[in-house]
């Protein structure tokens, strides 16, 4: 009456070969995703180059800006873009950052090593641990 089912519950798991995610790449100087030679959008090729990529589109994203992405995604000191060094909270960027990259399914944890500011930019270093694999990037934002 029932099927037999053949093979254990070791075909269900997750394989080391499954395909690592990807996203496209994009060049913040022109603010246009990136295109190779024969005119096809470019995609990360590697899990640490992906963290890279997600860390930078999530922190240069302010939050509730786009109705695609959810009410997680994106970072709320973006509001604040024009204000006095004096009166920004670091400690208080430096928390928003670390849950707005935690909340991204693939990072499972997210520090800030340091916060500097360079010209009109934040610069932030990270260290993302993914759920396949970690890496240490720095990310510039909020061009002031």
């Amino acid at each position: 009456m029932f099927p037999t089912l053949e093979g254990d519950e070791t075909q269900l798991i997750q394989s080391v070969d499954d395909p690592i995610p990807w996203t496209y790449k994009f060049d913040w100087t022109t603010k246009q995703l990136m295109q190779g030679t024969d005119g096809r959008y470019l995609r990360t090729t590697t899990y640490e180059e992906y963290l890279e990529e997600t860390a930078k589109k999530i922190l240069n994203t302010r939050r509730f800006r786009y109705e695609i992405y959810s009410e997680q995604y994106g970072v709320d000191f973006l509001f604040e873009v024009g204000r006095m060094r004096s009166v920004i909270s670091l400690p208080i960027i430096k928390t928003q950052v670390q849950e707005a990259l935690e909340a991204h399914s693939e990072v499972e944890r997210a520090e800030v090593v340091d916060i500097r500011f360079e010209d009109n930019r934040v610069i932030f270093s990270l260290d993302i641990e993914g759920t396949r694999g970690t890496t240490r990037t720095e990310v510039n934002t909020w061009q002031r």
